[in-house]
């Protein structure tokens, strides 16, 4: 017991000193609301998550690697849209509440019954599986605690669980949930990973040198605590994640801070984001460190065309000119929606910078700010203004056609260079025989030669689409329909399922464009799940004569016109 007791009283401080109390969520908006799902809750994603192209806008509760959870309205409303997609959230249900809040519940397996009846209406009305509906008003009215779905995986789901969002009415701006009082409970701060150094030895270039942390005297420090030696303009990123008491997920800081001196250079606070804004993540992180490496880093400096509102603090658009012959203080604070925060300081030694440091490598520069046109023997290139996040060095490079392609290989800029919006690229096929005109697309060309649709078709000579990241470009063909492979029917004509006729549908290289299901000559309701190439009919009695042989036919088209036709009869 001697050696027990003081072990167990710096255990004890050690984890009050890491962890800190619960903080309540920020009380700037207080709502009366209850879990969508029965707690204890544990989160899988929180809001403001740095996503590949856009930020989290709500959060993701689990449901135990489960479908068929209860889901319930957070406060009395009415439903005013659904949506039924195979990507994005799926099945989707948005609920407006006297408050000036709409809260959305995504991934959803199925409606609240009279809701679901209501919408497959409509779909058949339309022959449409995929609706995007505005629901007149007082049509679905709903009570605080009211089921009105079951959860799911629908959509572009990375498995079971209920993406969850509360949204201003009038602006449809995401909020961010935690500051809303619902039983999750976050004592923990968040953990500061490595800290970033950039440097700019030209326009629009960007090095950086990476320095992993340590925590010890209730702070973190970088690993060996060196002085870093800096000249001329430098700014600072932070890899730092955060997670939740009953959650093992990596979630996502809610604000950071760098200040040098104690001045407060640069800040971010993630309340809210707008949806026309979300794509600026890309400018937020260090795209190029995800590319290579998967790390998400936080920048603490704004490039100029990054039109993001979170910024709390922004001297200079963060970048520090260090001239002096100084040692200078630096911390950087991160901190979550609850308050509980973490600090990583260190030293720099400033010198004056050399004034040949800085070069230019004689690189054709485009603007940020403008529309930058490029033309080579079998390239034109437009990058308009807006799509870049500072000014480009911009590179070229023409190879030989790739195997299986009908251009030279275009190598524009790099992947890990980002675009916020989409470029137009047009490239000049060789020998690219007429019959096959109509069928000629864009292709991303990877290392080992394979191919990814880029979308695009032939005009006057040129293959034009508008791909939104950069890359190495050709042309080739799609002539090859997309495959269907039944899981249901057997060669007995005998459903294998009694509830469900399921496809396998695949294309290889445009992608599914259309696809049209009929069973005894009319539309029938195919539910189509991209992520596992699954399309899955339910049997309805109401609209499925029992105790005959019915004719199912299934038609699905390519982004580029190839067909493929599957029919069958069943006994049911």
């Amino acid at each position: 017991m001697k050696l027990f007791t003081p072990l167990f009283v710096l255990l004890w401080i050690w984890s009050f000193q890491v962890y800190g109390q619960q903080a309540p969520p920020p009380p700037d908006k207080p709502r009366k609301l209850i879990p969508p799902i029965d707690p204890p809750i544990s989160l899988a994603g929180n809001f403001g998550e740095l996503r590949p192209n856009h930020f989290h806008s709500g959060l993701d509760m689990r449901t135990g690697g489960h479908t068929g959870l209860p889901v319930h309205a957070v406060a009395e409303g009415y439903v005013t849209r659904v949506s039924i997609s195979p990507t994005g959230y799926g099945r989707a249900v948005y609920i407006n509440h006297p408050n000036g809040i709409t809260t959305v519940y995504g991934h959803l397996k199925r409606l609240m019954p009279r809701l679901e009846r209501y919408v497959r209406r409509i779909q058949y009305h339309r022959e449409q599986f995929a609706v995007n509906l505005t629901i007149p008003r007082d049509s679905f009215l709903v009570k605080q605690g009211d089921v009105i779905a079951w959860s799911g995986n629908a959509g572009s789901s990375g498995g079971p669980h209920l993406h969850f969002e509360i949204r201003d009415t009038q602006a449809q701006r995401p909020q961010n949930v935690l500051k809303w009082h619902f039983p999750i409970t976050d004592n923990i701060p968040p953990k500061m990973i490595s800290l970033y150094a950039y440097t700019f030895p030209s326009t629009g270039v960007y090095e950086h040198k990476r320095y992993p942390t340590v925590y010890y005297s209730s702070a973190y420090h970088l690993k060996g605590n060196p002085v870093l030696k800096v000249s001329g303009p430098t700014a600072f990123g932070i890899q730092a994640v955060d997670y939740l008491n009953a959650s093992w997920s990596k979630c996502g800081i809610y604000s950071a801070q760098l200040i040098v001196d104690q001045d407060t250079i640069f800040g971010f606070r993630i309340s809210d984001i707008s949806f026309a804004e979300t794509r600026y993540v890309n400018s937020l992180a260090d795209y190029a460190e995800r590319e290579r490496y998967g790390r998400w880093v936080h920048r603490l400096f704004r490039q100029p065309g990054n039109k993001l509102d979170i910024y709390t603090a922004d001297k200079n658009n963060g970048v520090i000119n260090f001239t002096d012959n100084k040692t200078h203080h630096v911390k950087v604070t991160t901190a979550d929606a609850y308050g509980n925060q973490s600090t990583l300081e260190f030293q720099v030694k400033s010198t004056p910078p050399d004034s040949t440091q800085r070069h230019d490598n004689g690189a054709r520069i485009f603007s940020y700010q403008k529309d930058n046109y490029f033309q080579a023997d079998n390239l034109k290139l437009r990058v308009p203004a807006g799509a870049l996040y500072d000014d480009l060095p911009f590179h070229f490079e023409e190879e030989e056609t790739p195997e299986g392609c009908y251009a030279p290989l275009q190598k524009i800029q790099d992947k890990y260079t980002p675009l916020q919006k989409a470029m137009r690229v047009a490239i000049r096929p060789d020998s690219l025989p007429g019959s096959l005109q109509n069928k000629a697309l864009l292709v991303m060309v990877g290392p080992d030669g394979q191919k990814w649709s880029a979308g695009g078709e032939y005009k006057d000579g040129w293959v034009v689409g508008y791909p939104r990241y950069f890359g190495d470009f050709s042309v080739a063909v799609d002539t090859v329909p997309p495959t269907i492979h039944s899981l249901s029917i057997n060669e007995h004509k005998h459903l294998m399922n009694p509830k469900h006729i399921r496809f396998k549908i695949k294309d290889n290289l445009s992608g599914i464009d259309k696809y049209r299901g009929e069973i005894d000559g009319k539309w029938a309701l195919f539910v189509y799940d991209p992520k596992y190439d699954l399309l899955t009919y339910t049997l309805d009695p109401s609209r499925l004569e029992l105790g005959k042989i019915h004719q199912l036919k299934l038609t699905i088209t390519d982004a580029k016109g190839n067909q493929s036709v599957y029919t069958a009869t069943f006994y049911k």
